[in-house]
């Protein structure tokens, strides 16, 4: 397995010169895809190769003077080009699409590095491979067919779709990236060179803007994830059935293979969340519902033209069709009744409602039933004599395996909100006054609740009771109950909590699934992702198994489950002491199953991270990612120490969603996931030094956390991070993308880096130049003890990977970047240039420029944060250098970054240059001149352009002055037309707004994931 990263690379020669000779043909987007009309003749990839020389020259100046900037310089060098029209916006937009393209192929060349193998015939046999050597006993006695049958009807891994906002693609799009990656198309089928190098002119011709998302279009998209998902499941069950029969013969269709399930939040996550409707959720769910029993419908259907000619068997087949038919009208109605408009009209809701219940003792809300019809049609067809109702009977093991993991849904259902909902439902009840963990009354409250569990009794609720419920915690415990009662009655729901820190959180929860009847059917799940929760997180769960509600309920339940979050752990952490802390707090859990005596329960560990490095995504491999949550060590030492374990891992959003696209990708996940969990792709690492030097490690990413606290802390990183926010990227998701400023800044103004949700946190930092949540501390931890770390670094396979992340981190940063946007924000920065520039006209700009940054204290703190990261940045490079950790030399990357940094910034200087020029006006709600200036000056385009339109309109309102009998020629100040204004300074800075959001995205797709 490869323990270091590997860096992205360029696209396949062969992909580069198809996308050359598309190129060579003209403009890559047309006309009407254009902001800007073409330059006739323009060859972008030759423009792209002289500016990337002329970097090169400027990189080369530096080198004497260190003091000169190559990517500022470039940028410069960029606006004089445009200033003489040498340059025009047109060939800019050329040139900013074509480098976009050239990032795709290469983020297509990793995302193929990091799937593997991706031949579905190939990763089939695998599969097979695996489990025939795990039957055999992985070199030790070969396992009894009790013994298979416990291992593949386990439940080991689990994979969870969520909708978190990084869909920075269009669907179409993410699946050609993906078929360009496995080198199949989305129906299975492999590549020619022909369909490739057409799909490549495609994709060079194809906006690369990402499609507008709803909630419910990023629904669609996570049903066509989990589509595939399901597909690649199967033949992970032909895989084992197969194995079986060769193995077992005798007893092969007893096996319903389990290993992988697959659940989804997408609807039901409600943390931070207030425009999901608690009928959204339900409709929801129902539509995951629809879709599946439609699968065992078209299933049955195929199997039943197939079947031997045995009367019974017929009818038993019928009889399940019939059954699921029925059950499927009735979810297709009432996914119309909750998805439209009148799913708010209370007497529309109690017809619906109505209708429902009185149908409750027909419907199908239990895959048991549909289970005993399959395992009868098994029996029926296994006992025909010969080979040919064998791909009969292994369909139908299929079938009832795949009503056993899935139930009567696509995906098991993870609902989630945080804990202080749960605090508001629960507060009248225990009299909570202060926080929940108050040491004053900490104990009294616990008392109070474990008191309200000693006599609480279930309620009956119905529609009616949702719609009159107020606190969210109450009402989607009521949802879950309904879910439990009309979709699925069998298959349990997750119950995630989000920023939990105490017992009482949990015990308040457990009283809610016990208050309306599903305590045994939902797991409670606490996210553990602050720094104090990641302290205290196993002290939670000895608290709460000391309470004799909780412990009784978990052994009934059969599982304890919690979920542990990279992604906020990351943001106030830091990656890697996230990561070693999660460790820690996995370590402890697992300990507390022997000291409690917890068998026959099962440990459930979910992880809640993404794809990109600062979200925990490892970027070496599919199986070092694996390995970065779920440590070799630790799954070693729940098998020694006999805790049933079970890994989960999110795939989130459109980055997510990418490996899932198509059935290659999904199915080269399925069998990574498989080869790691019960196969050889991990290494042994039991006596790995990592573990061994204690003392070491916990100096080293204490020294990191301490850091990176510090960085969260400082108004100046939050005044980084809010400079120009996610100003620089487009909407990446259905949740609304905050504004970062809410006036222009001043003296009293602090933005705080917790105020970013840690997606656009790691995104503006990709889009500045310096992953600093991945980096910052790093440079210093490593300067305390230099020799322990190349000796660690060279000897212990964990370290470093967990290093692999900060050496990715520093392979896709560029410190000359950050200085070049913190010195855009820099009034001397324009002083000098108009001291400098021989127009007079230019030069007025430039000044006026300046007198507007003047006014804000911005670029000083700007500054002040950036000599803090650049000095643990120098001292890290120089570290991973001595150590031979440093990442391979890439020039590619490098430099077409810098290009795209280097285009952005004089994309924004020409924003400045038509800012200054908006005419002065009258202060309006607050707004003047300055303040919509000074916002411009951040990129905040958006919101400043409806200002302008509101008081500038392209056009006089004269509908007033008619029907009066005469005719009036007075024309007011107020009503007169600002068409010029709107042709000459608001629409070019539409335009221009637009290639640098476009910029951003081409760095995504070098980079290798948004945010």
């Amino acid at each position: 397995m490869p323990l270091d990263p590997t860096m992205p690379k360029a696209a396949a020669p062969s992909d580069l010169e198809t996308l050359a000779t598309t190129t060579g043909k003209g403009p890559l987007l047309s006309t009407k895809q254009a902001r800007y009309t073409p330059p006739k003749g323009l060859d972008a990839r030759a423009l792209a190769g002289d500016l990337l020389a002329q970097f090169d020259r400027f990189s080369a100046e530096a080198g004497h003077d260190p003091f000169a900037n190559p990517v500022m310089l470039l940028a410069l060098d960029i606006s004089r080009r445009l200033q003489a029209g040498e340059l025009s916006p047109g060939a800019l937009e050329q040139l900013i699409h074509y480098l976009s393209s050239e990032g795709f192929l290469a983020r297509a060349a990793r995302l193929s590095n990091y799937l593997g193998e991706a031949g579905l015939d190939t990763n089939a046999a695998r599969l097979e491979g695996l489990l025939e050597t795990a039957a055999a006993g992985n070199g030790g006695p070969a396992l009894s067919f009790e013994e298979f049958q416990k291992l593949v009807q386990k439940e080991v891994f689990g994979i969870v779709i969520t909708a978190h906002p990084t869909f920075n693609l269009s669907g179409a799009m993410m699946t050609a990236l993906t078929c360009l990656a496995t080198g199949y198309d989305a129906t299975g089928r492999k590549l020619t060179a022909e369909a490739r190098e057409a799909l490549i002119r495609r994709v060079a011709a194809s906006d690369h803007a990402p499609e507008e998302m709803s909630l419910t279009r990023e629904h669609e998209l996570s049903l066509d994830a989990i589509a595939n998902i399901q597909l690649a499941i199967r033949t992970l069950y032909r895989a084992v059935l197969r194995v079986g029969r060769r193995t077992y013969p005798d007893r092969w269709t007893e096996l319903t293979p389990r290993l992988l399930t697959v659940a989804s939040w997408v609807g039901y996550d409600l943390d931070g969340r207030s425009d999901i409707r608690w009928s959204d959720t339900l409709h929801k769910r129902l539509v995951v519902q629809q879709r599946q029993l439609n699968h065992y419908l078209v299933m049955l259907r195929d199997i039943r033209g197939r079947v031997p000619a045995l009367e019974d068997l017929r009818h038993t087949l019928a009889l399940i069709e019939s059954r699921l038919a029925l059950a499927l009208n009735q979810v297709t109605d009432e996914i119309a009744a909750f998805g439209g408009s009148e799913a708010q009209d209370v007497e529309h809701l109690r017809r619906i409602a109505k209708r429902m219940h009185e149908g409750l003792p027909l419907r199908l809300v239990d895959a048991g039933e549909a289970i005993g019809f399959v395992d009868r049609a098994i029996r029926l067809a296994a006992s025909v004599e010969g080979d040919d109702a064998i791909p009969v009977v292994e369909d139908l093991a299929v079938l009832r395996a795949e009503l056993s993991a899935f139930g009567l849904g696509m995906a098991h259902t993870h609902v989630r909100l945080n804990s202080t909902q749960v605090h508001n439902a629960i507060r009248k009840a225990v009299g909570l006054e202060t926080a929940a963990d108050d040491p004053r009354y900490r104990q009294s409250y616990l008392n109070s609740l474990t008191e309200l569990l000693d006599k609480v009794q279930p309620v009956s609720i119905n529609f009616g009771s949702i719609i009159a419920e107020r606190t969210s915690a109450k009402r989607l415990f009521m949802v879950v109950a309904q879910m439990l009662k009309y979709s699925d009655a069998r298959v349990p729901i997750r119950f995630l909590i989000a920023e939990s820190e105490s017992a009482f959180t949990v015990l308040s929860a457990l009283y809610f699934a016990r208050l309306f009847g599903v305590d045994d059917r939902v797991d409670i799940s606490p996210l553990f992702e602050t720094e104090k929760a990641l302290e205290v997180g196993s002290r939670v769960i000895e608290q709460l198994l000391e309470n004799p509600h909780y412990r009784d309920y978990v052994k009934k339940r059969g599982r304890l489950c919690v979920q542990m979050g990279y992604s906020d752990a990351g943001r106030y952490l830091g990656q890697t002491p996230a990561a070693a802390s999660i460790e820690r707090l996995r370590l402890r859990i697992m300990r507390l199953f022997n000291r409690h005596a917890l068998s026959g329960v099962q440990l459930v560990i979910f992880d809640t991270h993404g794809e990109s490095i600062g979200r925990g995504g490892h970027p070496a491999s599919l199986t070092n990612r694996l390995a970065y949550v779920s440590p070799p060590a630790t799954l070693a030492f729940a098998a020694k120490h006999g805790v049933d374990f079970k890994q989960e891992v999110s795939f989130q959003g459109g980055d997510g969603y990418l490996y899932f696209v198509t059935p290659a990708g999904a199915l080269a996940v399925v069998t990574r996931i498989l080869e790691y969990m019960i196969g050889t792709a991990k290494p042994d690492l039991e006596h790995d030094v990592f573990y061994a030097e204690g003392d070491y490690i916990r100096e080293f990413f204490t020294t990191v956390k301490a850091f990176q606290v510090s960085l969260v802390e400082d108004p100046n990183y939050g005044e980084l991070l809010a400079a120009f926010g996610t100003n620089l990227l487009f909407p990446s998701g259905s949740r609304a993308i905050k504004r970062q400023h809410d006036s222009a800044p001043d003296a009293s103004a602090q933005t705080m880096a917790g105020q970013f949700r840690a997606i656009p946190h790691n995104a503006i930092l990709l889009q500045l130049g310096l992953a600093a949540n991945v980096l910052s501390g790093v440079g210093e931890a490593i300067d305390r003890n230099p020799d322990q770390f190349r000796r660690l670094y060279a000897t212990s396979p964990r370290f470093r990977e967990l290093i692999g992340m900060v050496v990715y981190g520093v392979g896709v940063s560029n410190a000359d970047a950050l200085k070049a946007y913190v010195d855009t924000l820099d009034p001397g920065h324009w002083l000098t240039r108009a001291a400098r520039t021989e127009n007079v006209a230019e030069a007025e700009e430039m000044r006026r420029i300046a007198a507007v940054l003047e006014d804000t204290p911005t670029h000083q703190r700007l500054i002040r944060i950036f000599r803090k990261l650049y000095r643990d940045y120098g001292v890290l490079l120089q570290n991973l250098e001595r150590a031979g950790a440093a990442p391979a030399a890439n020039p590619d990357l490098d430099r077409h970054l810098s290009l795209l940094h280097g285009v952005r910034l004089a994309l924004t200087h020409q924003i400045y240059k038509h800012a200054i020029h908006i005419p002065e006006f009258s202060s309006q709600h607050n707004i003047t001149n300055q303040v919509l200036v000074t916002r411009l000056l951040h990129l905040d385009v958006p919101w400043a352009l409806e200002q302008l339109a509101r008081i500038f309109p392209a056009r006089a309102d004269a509908t007033v002055d008619e029907g009066f009998g005469e005719v009036a020629t007075y024309v007011s100040d107020e009503s007169q037309d600002y068409s010029q204004e709107n042709q000459h300074i608001f629409k070019p800075i539409a335009s221009l707004y637009e290639l640098i959001r476009r910029t951003g995205n081409a760095m995504s797709q070098r980079i290798g994931f948004f945010g």
